[in-house]
């Protein structure tokens, strides 16, 4: 595999949802703004947002529901929100999902936008709760609980982490890992420490008093948790066989994304990166692995230097014509109020025999790492 850099930046500003310093709202992007990640949704939502690339076509928004852990089996299809649409949004309403026409759960919400030499562009919004019964259910009595002395106490700043959904426990810091309990929406549970192999992953206690190990990304941590210690983890895993596969296989890197809070990457702080990996061959391929690089650049667009910071993610199998995402945990901490570069690199260990070397597997984006408290 060879890794391909894109030169034009006008290209990574329409293709990347990366934040970039002082972008002005008329610019070509196509975006999901409202609603945003990890938020409840109940009833009909407008959808609102920018899609203006000047090749666009048409665009359109699809829903895809999602397992407890955040993921989806690749078989699960995506279903339409909206129908195409081939005229241009400016910070306007994209469409609109009436919310009472599914289950109550998990759910992910996808752009679509179709420019005019067949190329299919991507992003994704993830998670987001659909909660339409509780609000319905009617005749509810509210039950006020006298306070105990116990409740009423200040509570002190140790570490712990509470459930934005309802999120496995394992026995590990990946998803290799076999799952050993449960940390339901809204429950808490002590922070023991953090994974010392930089995946962000949390060392939890359990009700029952039973360690297991939590992923950052369905977790609001709360306390002292800049003063974890760090935990080795168990080994990892033998991933799973890889089926090598006796057809077509042509894996590309395309829209990349971040979930830092705010939208603005903070140094010290983790944050979620994702990039999507579509499969352009005739032959299913098996899931496999993209290594997303960090460096800090000079003013004049070099890199600052050659040590990067690296984090591993995963992508399920991709059928022929597909596209999932691929996420992993990364926390920037060197060459603040810098600017810096993110390199997504699709099957970089070369386990997923490919029918082309068409430099494709690799993309870019930009950000600059604001200080915080390093």
């Amino acid at each position: 595999m060879r890794s391909k850099l894109i030169s034009m930046f006008a290209v990574v500003l329409c293709l990347l949802v990366l934040p970039v310093v002082a972008q002005e709202a008329e610019e070509p992007t196509a975006e999901i703004t409202w609603p945003p990640a990890v938020y409840v949704l109940r009833g009909e939502v407008s959808l609102r947002g920018t899609v203006n690339l000047p090749d666009m076509t048409s665009f359109f928004i699809e829903y895809r529901a999602l397992d407890d852990d955040l993921g989806a089996p690749d078989s699960r299809p995506w279903l339409p929100v909206s129908l195409p649409s081939t005229t241009a949004v400016v910070d306007d309403v994209l469409g609109a999902w009436d919310t009472t026409a599914v289950e109550d759960g998990l759910y992910e919400l996808r752009l679509n936008v179709l420019s005019g030499g067949g190329d299919m562009a991507h992003q994704v919004v993830w998670p987001l709760r659909v909660e339409n019964q509780d609000m319905m259910a009617g005749d509810m009595t509210m039950v006020i609980e006298e306070a105990t002395e116990e409740t009423m106490a200040v509570s002190d700043d140790s570490p712990r982490v509470t459930a934005r959904v309802n999120a496995n426990v394992r026995s590990g810091d990946s998803t290799r890992f076999r799952i050993i309990g449960v940390l339901r929406n809204g429950d808490s549970a002590p922070a023991l420490g953090i994974s010392s192999r930089g995946s962000g992953w949390f060392r939890i206690e359990l009700s029952d008093g039973r360690p297991g190990w939590i992923s950052p990304t369905v977790v609001n941590a709360s306390g002292a948790t800049d003063d974890l210690p760090q935990i080795v983890p168990p080994p990892l895993p033998p991933p799973p066989p890889t089926v090598v596969p006796t057809g077509d296989v042509d894996l590309v890197a395309g829209h990349m994304r971040h979930g830092s809070p705010g939208g603005v990457i903070v140094c010290g702080v983790g944050f979620v990166v994702e990039v999507d990996v579509a499969n352009f061959g005739t032959t299913p391929s098996p899931g496999g692995r993209v290594r997303f690089l960090d460096y800090g650049l000079k003013n004049d667009g070099g890199r600052r230097d050659d040590v990067a910071q690296e984090t591993i993610g995963e992508f399920p199998p991709i059928a022929p014509g597909q596209t999932v995402g691929a996420k992993a945990w990364l926390t920037v901490s060197r060459h603040v109020n810098s600017n810096h570069v993110i390199y997504a690199q699709v099957n970089f260990d070369n386990a997923i025999p490919e029918r082309t070397n068409a430099n494709n597997n690799t993309q870019m984006g930009l950000y600059k790492l604001q200080r915080g408290n390093c």
